[in-house]
């Protein structure tokens, strides 16, 4: 009782901190001392392990992948290729519904905050065949924007999550990738059922070379991903040889560069990152890890709602991708296994998770949309209710499937 007590007064503090919007990074720093203090932890002890989590290559490594995904994303639009995608694809997409898609996806590419407002004016023009409402616009540009999180490895919450479960990312990518698939398909259908089909009266012949724009208006990325996949490059080195020849071969003024730069390094992000696996590991070492397998079985029925629970309610409530990421999974790591994590119940809990991040009303990119559309969000919800409710059946199906029965 005296354990259980203890694990729900760190849950506590979290959600009592995250309802009083202090910063996320703060929130880490002062729950991962409350651990050590609950769990009889000696000082010189904790600041030793927190000291080692700091240092330690696995967390320097984190921070630079970090970092570099939010440069490389940033210098990308600042270097005019996400307009350049956007012209290649209206000559050869015949259908005009589908440029309510495709471009809010491949801005979903780009990992960046708020990156949905990249897609709105082009949702907006899209949309006046049809004059649709604001919810719908909205709705349109928020879910094609979001359909890539659940495996494109260049997002930080996907990052994070991996390296705290000690699963390697490409395993995680791959694994998840059906639901990024069931993710467009959903949306596609809930597109194609609601919007009458219309012609795109700018699209001719597809031509190859067109086409291939598409891809090399954002080829730094695909550069990451192949040099992952292809080549077993390491993320961080395969991120900063792409930061490196991309600096090289596009053209920007000095002080464009630098501006870019200025505006990549987030200090905040940082101590986000380095208070994300001081957390973990005074959790581990602290004996908090080893205490919550005293009172929960991970192939109990309370394992399986703490897997569902921890992650949809952080997210819900901050409506921040490496919140329900950088804060659940150090707790769930017992559930998931420390030696060989579940790579299942690890994608229920990520997707548990990001289906709260889709819900919650704090989440930048719904946010901001909707102010862009004028939108109702309680409209919006009322699409978007069905997309995600199927996204969740499905993973619930695989964990029933695989791990229940």
């Amino acid at each position: 009782m005296i354990i259980l007590l203890k694990i729900l007064a760190i849950v506590f503090a979290l959600l009592v901190l995250l309802k009083f919007k202090v910063d996320l990074g703060l929130i880490l720093v002062l729950d991962t001392i409350l651990t050590g203090v609950l769990f009889g932890m000696p000082v010189p002890a904790f600041l030793r392990e927190a000291g080692a989590a700091v240092i330690a290559p696995e967390t320097l490594a984190l921070v630079g992948i970090v970092v570099l995904v939010v440069y490389l994303g940033n210098f990308l639009h600042a270097a005019g290729h996400f307009r350049e995608m956007v012209a290649a694809l209206k000559k050869y997409i015949r259908d005009s519904r589908l440029i309510l898609a495709i471009p809010s996806s491949f801005i979903g590419l780009l990992p960046m905050m708020g990156g949905a407002m990249m897609g709105a004016p082009i949702v907006e023009e899209a949309a006046r065949k049809w004059n649709l409402t604001a919810a719908w616009k909205t709705f349109l540009n928020y879910w094609f924007r979001h359909v890539w999180e659940y495996c494109w490895p260049m997002y930080v919450n996907l990052i994070l999550a991996a390296s705290i479960a000690g699963i390697p990312i490409g395993k995680v990518s791959l694994h998840q990738l059906p639901f990024t698939v069931i993710a467009i398909a959903a949306g596609l259908v809930i597109l194609f059922r609601h919007i009458p089909y219309e012609r795109n009266e700018e699209a001719g012949s597809l031509k190859i070379r067109d086409f291939i724009q598409t891809f090399i208006s954002i080829w730094p990325i695909f550069l990451t991903i192949i040099l992952i996949f292809a080549f077993g490059v390491p993320m961080l080195a395969a991120l900063a040889a792409a930061c490196v020849i991309s600096g090289l071969l596009v053209r920007m003024p000095v002080r464009e560069v630098w501006a870019v730069v200025r505006k990549s390094f987030s200090p905040r992000m940082v101590i986000l990152t380095f208070a994300v696996m001081v957390f973990k590991r005074i959790l581990e070492t602290s004996g908090a890890l080893d205490a919550v397998m005293t009172i929960i079985s991970p192939t109990g029925v309370s394992g399986i709602i703490l897997l569902f629970a921890a992650p949809f309610l952080i997210g819900f409530l901050t409506g921040v991708n490496q919140a329900f990421a950088g804060i659940a999974f150090p707790l769930l790591v017992p559930i998931f296994g420390k030696e060989h994590p579940d790579i299942v119940l690890f994608m229920f809990a990520y997707v548990s998770g990001f289906v709260g991040i889709l819900l919650s009303p704090a989440h930048l990119c719904l946010a901001l949309t909707a102010e862009y559309f004028k939108a109702d969000l309680r409209d919006v919800y009322k699409i978007l209710i069905a997309p995600v409710s199927v996204i969740f059946a499905a993973a619930l199906l695989v964990l029933i499937v695989f791990r229940l029965l």
